[in-house]
C-alpha cells in the first residue's frame, strides 16, 4: 500500500506512452488509418487528459502544495504542461472532427502531433524520475490510501468502473492488431545485448521449445556451472545429472501444460549458497516458448546489512 498511489500513476503513464507510440508508427505510414488515429487521439484525451492528468491537478499536486512542496516548484511546471497537452489535443480534435483535410494541413497535424509527443514523453520522464520521487519527502503515510481511494474515485467517475484495465487492453489489442509489438531491443545489436546479459552477476540459459539448449550467457568467462558450445542445440535432458532429471521434465511439461511459470530452489554449493530459478517464457497469445534456468550466488546479498549510499573509491 505504501507506493500503490505511484504505482497507479505510472500505470496510467505506460497506457499513455504506448498510445502515443502506436500514434507515432501509425503517422509515418503512407496510408493513413483515420479510423485507428482517431482512436489513439480519444485514449490520449480521455484517460490521459481527463482522467490521469486529473488525478495529479485536482488531487495529488495539491495535496503536495498543502504538505508544503513549493507552489513554485515542480508542481507549477508539470501544470504548465499539463495546459500545453491540453491544448496539442484540443486542436488534434477539432483536425479529426473534418472530412475535408489537405496535404499540408495532414502534414502540419505530423509535425505538430511529434511536437506533442516530445513533450508528453519528456513530461512523463519528468514525473517518473524527478517529481515523484521529490514528492514521497512530503506525503505522510496517513495520506496514501486517500490517494489511492481518491485516485480510484476519479478514474471511476470520469470514465466508469474497470477504466485501467479497458483502456489498457484498449491499446494492448491495438499493438498487437497492428503487428507493431514495441520492442526496445529493437535498436540493439545482439552484441550489445550479449554483453548486457554478460555483465549481470547471473547465468542464463534458454531453453526451447523442443527442450533444446539455445543460449547460454558468460560463454568465455568463469562460471558456476561449466557449460561450452558443444551443449548449445542439445536437448537439456541430456545436460543434466539423471538423479535431477525427472524434476527437470517435471517442471518443463507444467510449464507447456501452462500449470507453472516459474520453478525455484536455494541449495549450498561449494562456498555458495545458490539461487536457481526456471521461468516459463511466453508470447503475446501465452504460447509456451521456453524456459530460462538463472542461477544465482545469494551468499554475498546474504551478508549484507544496513545501509549503503555511497559509491566505492
Amino acid at each position: 500500500m505504501n507506493e500503490l498511489y505511484i504505482t497507479i500513476l505510472m500505470n496510467d503513464h505506460s497506457i499513455i506512452e504506448k498510445a502515443l507510440v502506436i500514434l507515432e508508427r501509425q503517422l509515418q505510414k503512407k496510408k493513413k488509418n483515420w479510423s485507428t488515429i482517431q482512436t489513439l487521439i480519444d485514449i490520449l484525451w480521455d484517460y490521459g487528459e481527463m482522467c490521469h492528468n486529473m488525478k495529479e491537478e485536482k488531487i495529488y499536486f495539491p495535496l503536495l502544495l498543502q504538505r508544503g512542496m513549493p507552489e513554485q516548484g515542480p508542481v507549477a511546471v508539470m501544470l504548465q504542461e499539463h495546459q500545453s497537452e491540453r491544448t496539442y489535443l484540443e486542436k488534434f480534435k477539432s483536425f479529426l472532427s473534418r472530412t475535408d483535410k489537405t496535404l499540408d494541413e495532414i502534414n502540419d497535424f505530423i509535425s505538430e502531433f511529434q511536437d506533442y509527443a516530445n513533450l508528453t514523453k519528456d513530461h512523463i520522464w519528468k514525473e517518473n524520475d524527478i517529481l515523484y520521487p521529490m514528492g514521497r519527502r512530503f506525503i505522510q503515510p496517513e495520506d496514501v490510501p486517500y490517494l489511492v481511494n481518491e485516485f480510484k474515485r476519479l478514474e471511476r467517475e470520469s470514465l466508469g468502473e474497470g477504466a485501467y484495465t479497458r483502456y489498457k487492453t484498449l491499446v494492448d489489442a491495438m499493438e498487437k492488431e497492428s503487428g507493431e509489438r514495441i520492442d526496445l531491443l529493437a535498436s540493439l545489436s545482439t552484441e550489445v545485448i550479449g554483453n548486457m546479459l554478460d555483465a549481470l552477476p547471473i547465468e542464463i540459459t534458454f531453453v526451447d521449445a523442443e527442450d533444446r539448449v539455445r543460449y547460454f550467457n558468460k560463454l568465455d568467462k568463469e562460471k558456476i556451472f561449466a557449460r561450452t558450445l558443444s551443449v548449445v542445440g542439445r536437448l537439456v535432458q541430456q545436460c543434466h545429472p539423471p538423479k535431477s532429471l525427472h524434476l527437470v521434465n517435471k517442471i518443463i511439461q507444467e510449464m507447456k501444460e501452462g500449470k507453472r511459470d516459474e520453478a525455484t530452489f536455494w541449495i549450498h554449493f561449494q562456498n555458495m549458497y545458490l539461487f536457481i530459478a526456471y521461468y516459463a517464457v511466453r508470447n503475446q497469445n501465452g504460447e509456451y516458448q521456453g524456459v530460462v534456468e538463472m542461477v544465482l550466488d545469494m551468499k554475498p546479498l546474504r551478508e549484507l546489512e544496513g545501509e549503503k549510499r555511497l559509491l566505492d573509491d
